[in-house]
This record gives structure tokens, C-alpha cells and sequence, in this order.
């Protein structure tokens, strides 16, 4: 038997780490910019007098065109002992374009906002989108008394300021979690679940107090700007940063994260668009936002108009693919984490295993939601488990962005959600041209085919071109290297080759115990 001596990295003593806190506000953050993002969803119910745009429609002349394979069931309106009409004189296409406004900031604002992540730090961005939306969302209520186009600002506003949330959560994510705990620390993406449900239940009941449809704006809006008073002083860039981590577990962490996370490198464009990796994470991504956001904008409309189910109903059922959704995000970060542990099979199979299920189960429940015609039980259980699914996205893939350009992940996130999140623009559009004059089974059911099909050719573009090998571009030319070390510093000290052995040699000096191999 051989005996070796090996330096073994010793964590900080006690349950709780620096790092879990910066986890722990990084998932709440994504989920207040989350309940910000969709409480107008819920809340422009009221906002609209929809009593108001029947008449002006039954004065046009229009006329309501039955189904003659519709569901059973009529379309309940809320007459004078209903809900409240709103004070706005907004038609379909006005509210759809006040909800897609966001996304048109959103998407531009991704690669602005990885590249700034990148090159300034997650914190100062996280900080920025999260104080400016919250500062938005306070004022939507003056926004739209303002004029809609002054709303319609408001709303793109708030996009641009959260397109750099997710690649500075990213950032991070990989300044902060060890190698071995990446996984664990995609439960951040939890928050999206979280932030969702609580804006949907919460902006519903706070509509009907005497505040009426502005206290929601004026709630989520100031908790957000609350949450940046700990993010300004608990959070930092890295644990080389942070004033008061323990001096054992910024060691830990710099000995044990292998990857390199350099500030301020130019970024190699041309290579970044060029490669078959990137363009095969915009692939999966597409998929995944393709689902969520059909399932977040456009369900609701099929519950009422389709299925014939009643407001408070169609609330209730339009949730469940998101509690679904929270309950697989925790099952996917612990699969992920067990497949990648014992490793059973390579990085890269146990990341195309899990997007598999994330991306071809959602594309056969979109089929079997087409099929089954008007049974509404199969329907609701097939949403359900479409959602679950679509958890993956946040594990495997976003690990998957990590591992090909550690340096670059912020910027790579940004590219990557930006052609992902056009599909939030995308989306509505699509499901307009086979529904707006068409509110039928046969409309609705060419929207699922159409989803199937994009799931389905995504994931095959994904699995063939997918790679968790570090690219070449990631490293920088020597020379730049070399600059980004002197001049602008190591982000953490462990990306540094011979700061590596620094670090080694202060653990066995420090006495940590020693592992015998056989």
C-alpha cells in the first residue's frame, strides 16, 4: 500500500457560510424581479374597463363566431356584480403590446448586461437592475394614469433594467460556488418559481382591497427596494472581496473552484458567435422560454376562451404549472447534483439527459393536450407535468454555459437569453395568428403542434453540437492575460496558476488533516 500525503481544503467551521447568504440573495432578488415582471399580467384585469370596450365592439358591429367543436361550457362575463372595471380604454392589442413592452427592454438589455457583469462585477448590476425596476414598478400606477405610451416606456424600461439580472446572478454563481456545488447553487433559479406564484396569488387579492389595482405596483416595488439594502452591504463580487467572510472559507473556495473568472478581458465576439456550443445553448434555451413564456402569457387565454373555465378557476389552474415547476426545479438541482457526484455517466450525457427531459416531455404533453379534445382533467395534468419539465432549464443548461467559457459566463448567459427571450415577443404574435380570429380547438391545437415541433428540433440541434468542454477562446492570449493580472487583479485568487500553490501551501501549513491513498 502506498501512502501519499495530500493538502485537503478545510471549509470554515459552523453550519452556515458566507456563501449560502450570497445564494439566498441572489434567489430572492430573482424572484422580486420576477413578481415585478408579471403582477401586471394579473393586475391589468382590473386596470381595463372591459364593459366599456364590449359596447364600443358591439357598436362596431362585431360579431362573436362560435365553435361548432368547441368545448362544453359558455364563456362567463363578470357583469355589475362581478369585478370592478377598471378605468382604461385599452383593446386587446394596446394590453398585449403593454405586456410584451418588457420584453423588448429585457432582450436588449441581456448582452449589455452579461458584458457589464463580467467586466464590473454581478453585484453593481444585480444592484442597478433590481433599485431601477423597483423604482418602475412603483411607479406604473402614475405611468399609466399618465398616458399608455408613457406606460408602454415604463414597462420597457423595467425590461433593460432586469437583462443583466440573470448574467450577473451567473457571474456570481461562478465567483462564488465551489465546483463541486454548482449544482446546488441552481436552486437560485427557484426564485423565478417562487416569484411567479406570489405575484399571481398576492397581486389577485391585493386588487380587491381599497387600494385597489395600484397597491400591488407600490408593494412589490418597495420590497424590492428593500431587498437592496442587504444586497449593498452583505453582497460582493467574490469571497476576495467580501469584508466579512471567514478567512478559512475564502480559501476553501479559491482552492476548490478550478475554473477562471478574469475582469475586464476584451471579449473574443467573433469567436463567441461563431461556435457551434454557443449557438447550440441558444438552441435549448429557445425551447425552454418558448414553453415557459406560452405558459405564463398566453394559457390563460386558452383556459377562458377553449376550456370555458371562470376567472377565479382559471387563476387557480393557470398556477399549477408553475407549483409544478418549483417542486421540479428542486428535483432536477438534486438529480443533476446525484448524476454529476457518482458520476454515472459523463458531464455532458448527464446534462443532455436532463435537457432531454426538459425540452421532448413538455413537446409530447403539447401532442396529448391536442388530442384528448375537450377532457380537461388529462389537459391540466399534462400542463402540469409540461412545467415540472421545463425546470431543467435552470440546472444543466445554465451549468452547461458555465463550463465552456467560465470567463465569459455573464456575457455568454447575455447572448444566449437574449435569442431565448425574443420568443417572449415572439410568442404572442404566434399565437395571435392562429387565434385571434380563430378562438377555436383547431387554433389552439396548431399552436401545440407548432410548440412540439420547435421543442423537438431544438433539443436534436442541442444534443448534436453540445460540448461541456472550456473553448479556446476562453483563455486569453498571453499578453492579456498578463495585464489582467497585473493591472486589473485576479478575481479570485485560485484562477491564478502559481497563486494556486500559495494557497495549497498556506492549508498544509495550516495543519489540515491528511488523506491516505491506497
Amino acid at each position: 500500500m502506498t501512502t501519499a500525503v495530500t493538502a485537503a481544503p478545510q471549509d470554515s467551521a459552523g453550519f452556515w457560510k458566507t456563501r449560502y447568504t450570497i445564494l439566498l440573495l441572489n434567489l430572492s432578488g430573482l424572484a422580486i424581479s420576477y413578481a415585478t415582471r408579471v403582477n401586471i399580467s394579473v393586475a391589468i384585469v382590473n386596470m381595463v374597463n372591459g364593459t366599456a370596450l364590449l359596447e364600443r365592439d358591439a357598436t362596431g358591429g362585431t360579431q362573436l363566431i362560435r365553435d361548432p367543436d368547441s368545448c362544453p361550457g359558455e364563456l362567463v362575463l363578470n357583469g355589475p356584480d362581478g369585478h370592478k372595471d377598471g378605468e382604461f380604454m385599452w383593446d386587446k392589442q394596446m394590453q398585449g403590446e403593454i405586456l410584451a413592452g418588457f420584453y423588448y427592454g429585457f432582450t436588449v438589455g441581456h448582452i449589455p448586461g452579461g458584458v457589464l457583469a463580467d467586466r464590473l462585477g454581478g453585484k453593481a448590476v444585480m444592484l442597478f437592475g433590481m433599485l431601477v425596476s423597483s423604482l418602475l414598478t412603483a411607479l406604473t400606477p402614475l405611468s399609466a394614469w399618465a398616458g399608455y405610451y408613457v406606460l408602454f416606456t415604463n414597462r420597457v424600461l423595467q425590461g433593460l433594467a432586469q437583462g443583466g439580472i440573470i448574467p450577473a446572478i451567473q457571474t456570481m454563481v461562478c465567483r462564488w460556488a465551489p465546483d463541486h456545488e454548482r449544482s446546488l447553487f441552481s436552486i437560485i433559479f427557484l426564485g423565478i418559481f417562487i416569484g411567479t406564484l406570489v405575484s399571481m396569488a398576492v397581486t389577485g387579492v391585493l386588487c380587491e382591497t381599497v387600494g385597489g389595482w395600484p397597491l400591488p405596483f407600490y408593494v412589490f416595488g418597495g420590497v424590492g427596494l428593500l431587498w437592496c439594502v442587504p444586497w449593498f452591504f452583505q453582497a460582493a463580487d467574490s469571497p476576495s472581496q467580501h469584508p466579512y467572510i471567514d478567512p478559512a472559507e475564502r480559501n476553501y473556495i479559491k482552492a476548490t473552484i478550478r475554473s477562471a473568472a478574469k475582469k475586464n478581458l476584451p471579449v473574443p465576439w467573433k469567436s463567441i458567435m461563431s461556435s457551434p456550443a454557443v449557438w447550440a445553448l441558444v438552441a435549448i434555451m429557445v425551447t425552454f422560454d418558448w414553453i415557459f413564456y406560452l405558459l405564463i402569457t398566453s394559457l390563460p387565454q386558452y383556459i377562458a376562451q377553449v376550456l370555458h373555465f371562470d376567472i377565479r378557476s382559471n387563476g387557480i389552474i393557470s398556477a399549477i404549472p408553475h407549483i409544478t415547476g418549483g417542486v421540479g426545479s428542486l428535483a432536477f438541482v438534486w438529480l443533476t447534483d446525484f448524476l454529476l457526484r457518482k458520476e454515472c455517466m459523463s458531464k455532458m450525457c448527464s446534462f443532455r439527459l436532463v435537457n432531454g427531459f426538459g425540452t421532448l416531455v413538455p413537446a409530447a404533453t403539447m401532442i396529448i393536450v391536442a388530442l384528448v379534445g375537450c377532457d380537461s382533467t388529462v389537459i391540466i395534468a399534462m400542463l402540469a407535468l409540461s412545467g415540472f419539465c421545463t425546470a431543467t432549464d435552470f440546472t444543466s443548461s445554465y451549468l452547461n454555459m458555465q463550463a465552456i467559457a467560465p470567463n465569459y459566463a455573464g456575457t455568454i448567459v447575455g447572448i444566449v437569453n437574449m435569442y431565448g427571450n425574443l420568443t417572449g415577443i415572439a410568442v404572442p404574435y404566434i399565437v395571435g395568428v392562429f387565434t385571434s380570429t380563430n378562438q377555436t380547438r383547431a387554433g389552439w391545437n396548431a399552436v401545440f403542434y407548432l410548440s412540439a415541433a420547435v421543442s423537438t428540433v431544438s433539443y436534436l440541434i442541442y444534443a448534436v453540437f453540445s460540448t461541456d468542454e472550456e473553448q479556446p477562446w476562453n483563455e486569453p492570449p498571453p499578453e492579456i492575460a498578463r495585464r489582467a493580472n497585473t493591472t486589473e487583479g485576479i478575481e479570485n485568487a485560485a484562477f491564478d496558476e502559481g497563486a494556486t500553490q500559495v494557497v495549497t501551501e498556506e492549508i498544509t501549513q495550516r495543519g489540515h488533516r491528511r488523506n491516505v491513498i491506497p
